[in-house]
């Protein structure tokens, strides 16, 4: 008869009914949360919350839209008048630099454009070609003409040329060039140039064409992008016989008879030199002068002279 190890199935039933409850200990401890994690899980919770209400208390940020108002624009325009211009550097549609200074001591037109703009900049810019009519009469070197992009972004040199191109400009002394930023600022605010970024793309901007003077002041400015030949060349006739007649001696003189002499026609919308009035008067003395000579000489040719008196 067999004998059944009693002891051994003993201590195995003993090592099972310890083990068994080790184990679930074990890992009930490890599914179970830690304190520091039930704290991180709080701490996002109330983060959470914390963000969605500040969302909800958070006003939305207004937009700031400048509108243009023409008034303004126009009494800022003004004021700049007799105002001196800073001596700002700019790059030509060739790359070159070209300085307000290389200017002085001769007027000035300025043309602030963008090339971008779709109408108004390039009728106005084709209009300053009225200037190209009175070039005898004025002098083709008595003057400047410069069209400044303002769009710095845009407005590089290259196309500045393309603008140029489109313009067909071709008359001595017109540049067109660019500038960075802080130039663009700084000469608009000299000339009261108005202008903004507009909500619907491209700028909203005063339609200026200024005329600086031969000692680089703001001397007149005038508004549209249309507008009489005359209205364009009389502040440059003026300021350009201004500074000649100036001049000392004979020169001066000259430039002084010259001025009075130079005339607009309405019929081809150019100034011309006109001596007419100084010829008349010239001729007037003339005759003056030989009518009077014949009257002395007739009155001693005369027979009551010629006879001697009796007594």
């Amino acid at each position: 008869m067999l004998s059944f190890p009693w002891a051994n199935y003993m201590k195995a039933s003993l090592m099972h009914r310890c083990l068994l409850p080790l184990i679930g200990a074990v890992l009930l401890i490890a599914t179970a949360p830690s304190p520091a994690q039930d704290g991180d899980t709080d701490g996002i919770r109330l983060y959470k919350n914390a963000v969605s209400n500040a969302k909800l208390h958070v006003q939305p940020e207004k937009v700031v839209t400048q509108v243009f108002d023409e008034k303004d624009a126009l009494k800022i325009s003004q004021a700049a008048i007799g105002q001196q211009l800073g001596d700002y550097t700019f790059l030509n549609r060739s790359g070159h630099t070209v300085r307000l200074s290389d200017y002085r001591g001769k007027p000035l037109v300025i043309d602030m454009i963008y090339t971008h703009c779709p109408f108004v900049c390039a009728i106005k810019t084709r209009n300053l070609e009225a200037l190209k009519l009175s070039l005898d009469a004025l002098g083709a070197d008595s003057f400047g003409v410069m069209t400044i992009g303002f769009d710095t972004e845009n407005d590089t040199p290259e196309a500045m040329d393309d603008f140029g191109k489109r313009m067909d400009a071709k008359m001595p002394n017109w540049e067109f060039v660019s500038a960075d930023a802080d130039t663009i600022k700084k000469l608009s605010k000299d000339l009261g140039f108005v202008f903004f970024p507009s909500p619907a793309g491209g700028f909203d901007h005063i339609t200026q064409t200024s005329f600086v003077d031969g000692q680089g002041k703001v001397y007149q400015q005038i508004y549209g992008e249309e507008f009489d030949n005359k209205t364009l060349l009389e502040p440059l006739k003026n300021m350009i016989y201004n500074i000649k007649a100036a001049e000392p001696g004979l020169a001066g003189l000259s430039n002084r008879v010259r001025l009075f002499c130079t005339v607009y026609d309405a019929r081809t919308g150019k100034y011309n030199v006109d001596y007419s009035y100084f010829y008349g008067i010239g001729m007037g003395i003339f005759v003056s002068i030989f009518i009077t000579w014949w009257i002395v000489v007739e009155y001693r040719r005369s027979p009551k002279r010629s006879k001697p008196n009796h007594v």
